[in-house]
């Protein structure tokens, strides 16, 4: 598990240096790839482990292996949450089968930039969206699209995730440390995305795999649940989507995975979607790497709810 490949990609070659937040993050979280696993796999999980990750482990015939083994893995296939440099060198060292995505290239699909293009693109930019590599140019794109002083808004860095690297904030001025925040970034060459912010009905989360000839398998929506700063707390399983929304939420995704092996990606995917008042926003963020959703989908395969059923992804839950 990296779930901090996005601030990997984003950082200048060879100096990413992983913060010790991230570790424990990255720790807590690996018990959830057990729902993704079946008999004959293998989890790469650094000690110690809960006794309950041990427990099923075991009882789905899966092989923990400490993080820091020093033995030869031949003969099985080294799948990271995201590729990145260090998840490539992890897989060389181990001796497994080693497959990656050219990192260029994932950098690339996995920026908010890329995806903003293909909503313009699409004709599905939000009225007011826009990316800014200046102060200036920042502060007139906020004023013009939130002129009103509740209309909120949000800035985007363009490798962000799980509501990391962003800021909020309401009305026509950027200032206070939103402002001091986009300072910053501009200061260090970055250009950021600013959107209008989206009152939620409902969210979704499209997952895919490109395949390496170009065949977009599709293989569910996830049903994310958010609080009101749009941080991730869980997701809805087992509830309805109506066939017209499934279908719209297909076509988008089916037209980004396609663009997505064009760019010369291939493997796991994920397409943000937001329901709001003025209708289906099918394109919000595109995450070239495994995500949460896949593992959602892995749990309502399994538990089958008769009715809907609120799944946390708070880390201290594990596979039940």
């Amino acid at each position: 598990m990296n779930a901090d490949c996005e601030s990997e990609l984003a950082a200048p070659e060879g100096r990413y240096r992983r913060p010790r937040s991230f570790d424990k993050i990255n720790w807590q979280l690996t018990a959830h790839l057990l729902w993704l696993m079946t008999s004959g796999d293998a989890l790469l999980m650094e000690r110690p482990w809960p006794s309950d990750v041990v427990a099923r482990a075991s009882e789905r015939g899966v092989t923990l292996v400490d993080l820091d083994t020093e033995e030869v893995h031949t003969g099985r296939v080294f799948t990271p949450w995201g590729w990145t440099a260090s998840a490539l060198a992890l897989g060389e060292r181990l001796g497994a089968i080693v497959d990656p995505v050219p990192l260029d290239v994932v950098g690339r699909v996995n920026s908010k930039l890329w995806s903003h293009a293909l909503e313009v693109e699409a004709g599905i930019a939000l009225d007011g969206a826009a990316t800014a590599s200046d102060f200036d140019g920042l502060k007139h794109t906020v004023a013009a699209a939130c002129p009103g002083a509740n209309d909120k808004w949000v800035i985007k860095s363009s490798h962000g995730f799980a509501a990391r690297e962003r800021v909020l904030g309401r009305g026509p001025r950027l200032a206070g440390p939103s402002a001091k925040w986009c300072e910053r970034r501009f200061a260090r060459g970055e250009t950021l995305v600013f959107q209008p912010w989206l009152d939620v009905i409902r969210e979704y989360g499209v997952v895919l795999e490109v395949g390496r000839g170009g065949k977009i398998a599709l293989h569910g929506i996830s049903d994310l649940q958010t609080n009101r700063a749009g941080t991730g707390i869980g997701y809805v399983l087992g509830r309805t989507i109506e066939p017209h929304r499934r279908a719209e939420l297909y076509g988008m995704a089916t037209w980004v995975g396609e663009r997505l092996w064009r760019e010369g990606y291939f493997g796991p995917a994920g397409i943000d979607a937001l329901e709001h008042a003025g209708g289906l926003h099918p394109l919000l963020e595109v995450n070239a790497r495994f995500t949460m959703g896949f593992v959602a989908l892995a749990v309502e395969r399994t538990l089958s709810p008769s009715a809907p059923m609120f799944w946390s992804t708070h880390m201290n839950s594990t596979p039940e």
